[in-house]
């Protein structure tokens, strides 16, 4: 296999959630790009028809599945329906998380039910993907778990968020070394600023703020965008990252950690 192909996904299948918009959308689009048929796991049914359309656009097989990752029910039940529907499970992406009401909690101020909320949407939600998706994959695999750069540093307002995204990458180390018999390896990928709808939302100021003044800390001089985020997962997806588990890596710009 020469070097070029050993980033190709032929024949694979994959899981993206949060697939509709954003990160995920660049992500599932990606791997469909390099060979992969995709199915995009999001709350919007509109959002998820979107981009499979995009996907089967680009030659490759896409799913839409309009499901709620906070419902523990849901995963189980959408990874079956790719593997009846693709014949097979090869890739899972756990990519949803962040906040879901869009608001600033300082650790001081937040209650039990937020807290609770904000750590089961960035953490236990991705580990649930990562063990369903390992019991499907029965013949290898790769798991990609999407966290942020908040995990690295003192966040204030997202200190439930940072912290989560911190245990994912303690639980993914754990996890590659669980599942690396199953021949699946498990890794991380800690965006930086990438201006997401999440992001203008959550920030309350328009995408052009954002990107011209987050720009000004970010020593590559821009923000980032999902395909940035999008190569990494191709990396990590594909062959030429059979032997590399445990791992993050920072889609930053150079910022530091």
């Amino acid at each position: 296999m020469g070097m070029h192909e050993q980033f190709r996904l032929d024949g694979k299948a994959a899981v993206v959630t949060g697939g509709g918009r954003g990160i995920g959308r660049g992500i599932a689009l990606a791997l469909a790009e390099c060979g992969a048929d995709v199915a995009v796991v999001a709350r919007r049914p509109h959002e998820v028809d979107a981009v499979a359309n995009e996907i089967e656009a680009r030659g490759r097989r896409g799913l839409g599945i309009s499901a709620d990752v906070m419902d523990f029910t849901a995963i189980p039940k959408a990874l079956d329906q790719v593997v009846e529907d693709f014949g097979r499970l090869d890739i899972m992406v756990n990519n949803a998380g962040g906040t879901l009401d869009r608001k600033i909690y300082a650790l001081p101020e937040i209650s039990l039910e937020k807290f609770d909320e904000q750590l089961t949407f960035n953490m236990k939600t991705k580990w649930w993907g990562a063990q369903q998706a390992a019991k499907r994959m029965t013949g290898g695999g790769r798991i990609i778990n999407i966290i942020s750069i908040a995990a690295h540093r003192p966040s204030p307002g997202f200190g439930v968020y940072s912290a989560a995204n911190m245990g994912m990458i303690s639980m993914t180390r754990t996890l590659a070394v669980e599942l690396a018999p199953k021949k699946i390896t498990v890794n991380c990928i800690a965006p930086g600023i990438i201006v997401t709808e999440m992001l203008v939302e959550t920030m309350n100021i328009s995408e052009q703020k954002a990107k011209d003044s987050f720009a000004q800390v970010i020593p590559l001089g821009r923000t980032g965008t999902p395909e940035d985020c999008a190569a990494a997962a191709v990396f990590f997806a594909s062959p030429a990252a059979e032997w590399i588990t445990g791992q993050f890596i920072d889609v930053a710009g150079g910022q530091p950690n």
